[in-house]
This record gives C-alpha cells, structure tokens and sequence, in this order.
C-alpha cells in the first residue's frame, strides 16, 4: 500500500477517532444538562456553527464568483464541526470552557447529517465536475458516524464507569490527539504539497473573509442576544475553528478528491491567527474589567 493510500485510508480517520475520542473523555450528561439549562447560549452557539458558517460559505463563493473545487472546497471546511481545540483556546480566552466543549459535541454529533447534505448541496450548485448526489448520502453519514459519533459517545461512557481512567485519558489526549492530528494532517497536505501556494494565492481570501466574517457575526450575534463576555468568547470560537482532519477525511477518503482539501489548507492557516487575535482581546477585556471591578474597593 502506497503511503498516501496508508493515510488516507488508515491513519486519517485513526486521527478523526482519537480526538472525538478524547472530546468525549470530557463529557458527562450532567454537563450538556448544566449548559442547556440556561440554554441561549448553546442554541446560538449551535445555530451559528451549523446554519450561519455555511451559509457564508455559500454566499460568499456564490458573491465573489467562485466555481468547482474552491467553492465546495470552501463549503466543506465551514460545514465541519469545531476543532478539538477550540476549548483549549477558550480556556486559554477565559472564557466558558464547558459550554465550548458541549458545542463541539454537539456540532460533531450532528455533522453526520449536515456535512454530507450540505457538501451535496454545493456539489449539485457549484458543479464541480460531477453529477450531483455524488457523495452518497447514507454512506457518507454512516462513515462520518462511525469515525465522530460513536468515539464522543465511547468517551462519555468510560467518563461514567470509570471516571479515573476517563480523567487520565483526558489529561494526556490533549497533547497526543494534537500530535497525531499534526502528523496526519501534515501528511496529506504533503500528498498536495505543490498546490499550497496556488490555494493560499486563491482560496486565501475568501478563507479569511469567512473566518473573519463568521467569527465577528457570532460574537456580534451573541453580544445582541446579552450574552456575558465568557459565552461570547465560547461562541465566537467555536465558530472560527474547524475541524480540518474531518474535512480532510471527507475529501481525501470520502471524494477521493485532493482538490477539494486547498479551501481548508487556506482556512486551516488563517483561523489560528483569528483565534489567537480573539484570546489576546479577550483576557485584555477580562483584565480590565477585573481593574474596573477592584478600583471602588481599592478607593
């Protein structure tokens, strides 16, 4: 077997199973109750990730005139649940890490219907090269299942028999699942490594103006809705950082399509920077509110 084949077929959705994995270590049932007992929050956190990212993407492929492979390429990374990591960034904001994790389980459970039927949708609308219904539906659905849902739910349910081992895993799989993330996706942008630069010099710009967009129209979105600044930190990421090993997986293995992947390299490069810029933002903001909230005692 060829080594792009070994990571496409193999180590690719080896990866997708670790992190979801590692999600699910971090879950109880008591956390998705605490969270949607105050459920503003989670519902726009959920609408915006799943409904408003893609609906950008399309309007912003449709706006800008882009065809084929760039534009399903740019409909595929929005309709991929959040990164793993898009907790680590909002502890690291101080923001309301719980309500991060949750979203990204709840995005992950869903996206075993919308990520082929929104794919779909922009396969028959961009025309890329393919008859429409291309990506199958159930097969797809039972794939994105197999590698998403069943490990989150395998994860929650050593977090409930066996807390300890559940709480070990959880200590390590932060560090492990990013390092295989890295190593796998690393691989299969080396199987495309001469179309980089051409995706950067053409999908570079509608990745950031979705990224951009995106993450301003949640955080303003979930300001409007009276949100408190930890929320708004939870949602605004969970928005701006996705999944690329998934959509790699839906692409390179799903599609068989390398083409498809150079939307996602260009936003996989761009998000980290948004996300870093909206962690600076948000402990300055914290940090002068907690100066704000000590002057009278201080006085």
């Amino acid at each position: 077997m060829r080594f792009e084949n070994l990571v496409i077929q193999v180590f690719l959705p080896l990866a997708v199973v670790v992190v979801m994995f590692g999600l699910g270590t971090t879950l109880t049932t008591g956390d998705f109750g605490r969270v949607l007992r105050q459920p503003r929050a989670f519902i726009l956190g959920l609408l915006t990730h799943a409904l408003l990212l893609p609906l950008l993407a399309f309007g912003i492929a449709l706006g800008l005139g882009l065809r084929g492979t760039l534009a399903v390429g740019l409909v595929l990374i929005a309709s991929c649940p959040a990164n793993a990591t898009a907790s680590l960034f909002t502890h690291l904001a101080r923001g309301d890490t719980m309500l991060a994790v949750c979203l990204t389980a709840a995005a992950s459970l869903t996206s075993v219907l919308t990520v082929p039927s929104l794919v779909s949708a922009a396969l028959w609308l961009f025309s890329a090269g393919r008859p429409a219904g291309h990506l199958p539906l159930a097969t797809s659905a039972l794939w994105l299942f197999l590698v998403s849902t069943v490990p989150v739910l395998a994860g929650m349910v050593l977090r409930r028999s066996r807390p300890g081992a559940a709480r070990a895993v959880e200590a390590r799989m932060g560090a492990v699942g990013l390092v295989v993330v890295v190593a796998v996706v690393s691989a299969a942008v080396w199987s495309v490594k001469d179309d980089v630069l051409p995706a950067l010099g053409r999908a570079g710009g509608p990745a950031l103006l979705l990224n951009v967009v995106s993450v301003c129209l949640a955080w303003g979105a979930a300001a409007l809705l009276g949100l408190e600044l930890r929320q708004r930190v939870a949602v605004g990421l969970e928005c701006g950082l996705q999944n690329f090993a998934m959509a790699a997986f839906v692409a390179l293995t799903l599609l068989s399509d390398a083409s498809l992947l150079l939307p996602g390299i260009a936003y996989g490069l761009v998000m980290w920077v948004s996300a870093v810029m909206v962690v600076v933002l948000a402990r300055r903001s914290t940090t002068s509110d907690q100066r704000t909230e000590a002057a009278p005692a201080d006085a």
